[in-house]
């Protein structure tokens, strides 16, 4: 049989993917058209459902990136960064899509916080 999640081959029967985790579903009858002929007429990836993007994650960058522009005494890049650290997490957590987005919403994010500590260390005479 086959994964539902990566399409990787699979041992009859098993709960588990080996290769990412994924809970297989029960049908037997689904998985045996799968693992009595893989190259059968229908694509059997065709069943196995891509995962998210988490939407967090997209968020946290959009933020992120908006910060370089508007800063706010690092207000903005505190918001993105928070953010992306929550869509890092549940990623992790949910095994969704969108950990590079959250982690470059991070480093931006920290980025604009430097800088508008820099800016206000100058500004003040420190």
């Amino acid at each position: 049989m086959f994964c539902v999640k990566c399409g990787k081959q699979i041992a009859d029967g098993s709960k588990f993917c080996p290769e990412c985790g994924a809970v297989q579903p029960n049908d037997s009858a689904k998985n045996a058209v799968y693992s009595s002929n893989p190259n059968n007429s229908t694509n059997h990836y065709s069943t196995v459902r891509k995962a998210q993007y988490n939407i967090m994650c997209i968020v946290g960058l959009v933020v992120s990136c908006i910060s370089l522009l508007l800063n706010f005494w690092g207000l903005v890049g505190i918001a993105g960064t928070i953010i992306s650290v929550i869509g890092l997490t549940n990623c992790t957590r949910r095994n969704e899509n969108g950990k590079i987005l959250a982690i470059i919403g991070i480093v931006i994010g920290v980025f604009s916080i430097i800088y508008a500590l820099v800016v206000l260390l100058s500004v003040t005479g420190m």
